[in-house]
């Protein structure tokens, strides 16, 4: 099974179903197992059969957070909203799951394709209490709030992003649009110009600098 799991990893998905098929027919009472194909088979891009897998997973062991927040993922990749969301729920509310955050957030993303942006909202937030230093959340979040036209909050959120990750540059990015939202071009520009400060990827530095200079800075 770990072996398998490793070429999961390592994007060798042959050598991962050859391992994991091998560790089901071991041990095939094993859920672990079962989650291990499920994720291979997602990687995969076979659904179908990683939604068997998750399902078998958590029929052997109903209290498998990290499965039924896999199983959730699936079925919203269906847009099987309802149905992902109870997972998503059951996963968050194990007080053994060690990861919490990451189900909340994917309990928000469902609610967000549902178009329930209150629900959202609240999904996001109970992510980022349980780990706030869980960097997605936060822009999910100030996008939540930035379409129902709140950009105080949107800004207020992105604030403290960056001031618990201050080199997560998609938080200063959105930042810098929160603040051109809110008519303050020097507060945008800052931010804008912290993008070209911590990141070395071309795309997101050739982004900022299209906003810099739009926003009339010298040149760079």
């Amino acid at each position: 099974m770990r072996m398998g799991v490793t070429y999961i990893e390592q994007r060798n998905l042959p050598m991962a179903m050859q391992e994991l098929v091998k560790a089901s027919e071991l041990d095939p009472g094993n859920p672990e197992v079962d989650m291990a194909l499920g994720l291979a088979y997602q990687a995969r891009g076979d659904m179908s059969k990683a939604e068997e897998c998750l399902r078998r997973a958590v029929d052997k062991k109903p209290d498998y957070a990290d499965a039924r927040n896999n199983l959730g993922i699936v079925l919203a990749r269906r847009k099987a909203w309802d149905e992902a969301i109870r997972e998503f729920e059951a996963a968050a509310a194990n007080v053994m799951y060690t990861t919490p955050e990451r189900a909340y957030f994917n309990l928000g993303e469902a609610y967000r394709a549902k178009g329930d942006p209150a629900s959202a909202e609240g999904a996001y937030r109970r992510a980022l209490r349980a780990n706030e230093r869980y960097a997605p959340a936060y822009t999910a979040l100030s996008g939540v709030l930035g379409g129902q036209g709140r950009w105080n909050d949107a800004a207020s959120v992105l604030t403290r992003c960056v001031e618990v990750l201050p080199d997560y540059v998609p938080g200063w990015m959105e930042l810098g649009r929160a603040y051109l939202r809110l008519s303050r071009p020097a507060d945008a520009l800052k931010a804008f110009d912290k993008v070209l400060a911590v990141s070395s990827d071309p795309e997101e530095r050739k982004e900022a600098a299209g906003y810099v200079t739009l926003l009339g800075s010298g040149k760079r």
